[in-house]
């Protein structure tokens, strides 16, 4: 199991990424020439339901340090149907991107679990995405695959794993 919201988890879902033939092929042409990078805002984390001195200190040190005031972002590096890199960042201004795709804590614990379909996601605006939309419909299939290959990952949630008593 990996914990939600850490490196280790945005580093196994970078390796599952790559190495998901299916996601290589719709992603082929993804970012070439342009800016297909993305990064995943996560808000309203529920810091005050999750027992930081029951986390391990590793953990504990990295979540206070990469969520402030309940939200965490996520930089995702894709191009050509490979994932680059994937790691938390403290803030959004650090990196250039394509696209911000925000959304609450709770949607993005039920997109991980593959309750949900991305794109029926965006339309019921669970999630709002800024970029340039017509290229995002273009690489719907792709999406789709992102959204299923993190459903894979035997996720582990701190607010549910860590509850405070």
């Amino acid at each position: 199991m990996v914990l939600y919201l850490t490196k280790e988890w945005m580093e196994e879902y970078r390796k599952r990424l790559n190495q998901n033939k299916e996601y290589k092929e719709a992603g082929k042409g993804w970012g070439v020439g342009w800016n297909g990078d993305f990064i995943f805002q996560i808000e309203n984390i529920p810091v005050d339901k999750i027992s930081v001195k029951d986390l391990p200190a590793d953990v504990a040190k990295e979540l206070k340090e990469y969520v402030i005031n309940g939200t965490s972002y996520s930089y995702i590096q894709l191009k050509d149907g490979e994932c680059k890199g994937a790691r938390p960042i403290k803030d959004p201004k650090e990196v250039q991107v394509g696209f911000i795709q925000k959304g609450p804590y709770e949607n993005w614990k039920k997109m991980t679990r593959g309750e949900w379909d991305p794109t029926r996601a965006l339309l019921e605006r669970k999630f709002t995405l800024q970029g340039d939309m017509a290229k995002v419909m273009r690489y719907t299939r792709a999406a789709n695959l992102m959204a299923k290959i993190s459903a894979t990952i035997k996720t582990e949630f701190p607010d549910e794993v860590y509850p405070k008593k």
